[in-house]
């Protein structure tokens, strides 16, 4: 059996979409109803400086693992 990565709750989030959360200033509103994904910079204003610097070297350490896959198949 596979385990489920979203809980209901979250599914259900995801299926009504984004809301602004009530403090939200004019240009979190206008960013959010310009199509930008709120919800990431939210989620991120959750963890510490120090996650959040973990978070950005493990993306930037794939981000670089890509482009040296990359760079190694075009040279065969």
């Amino acid at each position: 059996m596979v385990k489920a990565m979203l809980s209901d709750e979250e599914i259900e989030q995801l299926n009504r979409g984004y809301v602004c959360p009530p403090d939200a200033g004019p240009a979190w509103r206008e960013a959010a109803r310009l199509g930008f994904d709120m919800s990431l910079l939210e989620e991120m204003k959750k963890k510490t400086p120090e996650e959040r610097l973990a978070w950005h070297q493990k993306t930037l350490n794939s981000l670089l693992a890509l482009r040296e896959e990359q760079s190694d198949g075009s040279r065969a």
